[in-house]
């Protein structure tokens, strides 16, 4: 199944994604980001072709848009980790801060939780396995809120230098987004398994 493939495309991107917490220096962010940026790619050509064949096929038992939306969410996930990870590189940030290290670790955690949704997918039924992830997911969301508003404070608590001010913040509110996105994709395959179950 293709969105199994993109599932799992999303998890390896996760990975190299999570590699951030201990890389150090723009040329290590700048080789993570060049790697997620090609799987980036990699996920959109998958993306393509389940479209392509979602036009000439019949697919059971989740119907053509649902297989959309839920590739389309898929996608988004890899753009906001591609996006979190060029931002990264090009705001030249010399390091990563322990607030921005948690949200990576948070992030790569619930996209892992998203592929074993999606591997549950083809029997409807398992709901109630598929609801564990979904759970863990939106718990992973609320803890990545709890993360990045203390995180916020604590920027315009303590930051003198505005520059690095709009640095820091624009790369927490891309990681606020990346981790969003898991969570609307469960939200989405909570409405398809309680549609198609």
């Amino acid at each position: 199944m293709y969105l199994e493939t993109i599932a799992n495309s999303a998890a390896s991107a996760a990975d190299v994604f999570n590699t951030f917490r201990t890389a150090e220096g723009r040329e290590e962010f700048k080789k993570i980001a060049k790697i997620l940026r090609a799987k980036e790619a990699e996920t959109d050509a998958l993306a393509h072709t389940l479209y392509e064949e979602l036009d000439k096929t019949f697919v059971a038992p989740i119907d053509r848009e649902d297989l959309h939306a839920l590739t389309h969410a898929l996608d988004d996930i890899l753009d906001n980790m591609d996006s979190a990870a060029e931002q990264i590189y090009l705001f030249k940030l010399p390091g990563l801060t322990d607030s921005m290290r948690e949200m990576i670790r948070i992030q790569c955690e619930a996209v892992h939780e998203v592929v074993k949704c999606v591997h549950e997918l083809p029997d409807l039924g398992k709901y109630d396995q598929i609801r564990v992830h979904i759970i863990h997911v939106n718990a992973l969301e609320n803890e990545g809120d709890k993360v990045y508003r203390k995180a916020l404070e604590a920027l315009f608590d303590n930051m003198i230098d505005p520059i690095e001010l709009i640095r820091q913040k624009e790369i927490l509110d891309a990681l606020e987004s990346a981790i969003d996105s898991c969570e609307h994709l469960v939200n989405l395959i909570r409405s398809v398994v309680v549609k198609n179950g």
